[in-house]
């Protein structure tokens, strides 16, 4: 998640009349796990947020307009939104950035704003799939106002540097980010 401004954390639905500090202390250790080089633990965590200067907001309301449950994260221009669906409780990625989507989280993804018009999900998928990168799920979501889309992408494999700077370089492709878990 971008750097700027503070952590906010918001509960909607049922678990938001839950006890959710473990949930906290979750995103914490997740979000500088990915960040620091630092060992982190639950217990470190909140130091180190206030080590960074990062504030942490939590917010909690138990109404929900679409799922049961959903946690939101936002810090500075970036988001993202996650729910548990099914009788499995399967693990769904429902909006990045303000673009809903759903598709379950992986190990290597893409995310890549485009504008919204024909032929960018085919320029994307031939240049993944030029590189030998398997597509394993994709979603597309579409702004509110209609005018970008952004596409969330599963690989088997991490996205080369080089791939994803051919990507930058299409025509109508606004940014490219890989993230890797």
């Amino acid at each position: 998640m971008g750097a700027g401004g503070p952590l906010e954390i918001e509960y909607q639905g049922q678990l938001a009349g839950y006890d959710n500090r473990i949930l906290t202390l979750a995103v914490l250790k997740g979000y500088f796990g990915r960040i620091s080089s630092e060992p982190v633990s639950y217990v470190n965590a909140p130091a180190m947020a206030e080590s960074h200067g990062i504030e942490v907001r939590e917010t909690a309301t138990t109404a929900s307009q679409d799922y049961v449950n959903l946690i939101t994260l936002r810090r500075g221009e970036h988001a993202m939104a996650g729910t548990l669906s099914g009788l499995r409780s399967e693990a769904r990625l429902v909006m990045v950035n303000d673009h809903g989507v759903d598709l379950p989280p992986s190990s290597h993804m893409l995310v890549v704003r485009n504008e919204d018009r024909p032929g960018m999900i085919g320029a994307v998928a031939s240049a993944l799939g030029g590189a030998g990168i398997n597509i394993a799920d994709m979603d597309v979501g579409q702004s509110a106002s209609g005018a970008a889309a952004l596409m969330v992408i599963s690989t088997a494999e991490p996205v080369p540097t080089a791939v994803a700077d051919a990507l930058r370089a299409v025509d109508g492709i606004v940014s490219v980010h890989s993230v890797d878990l």
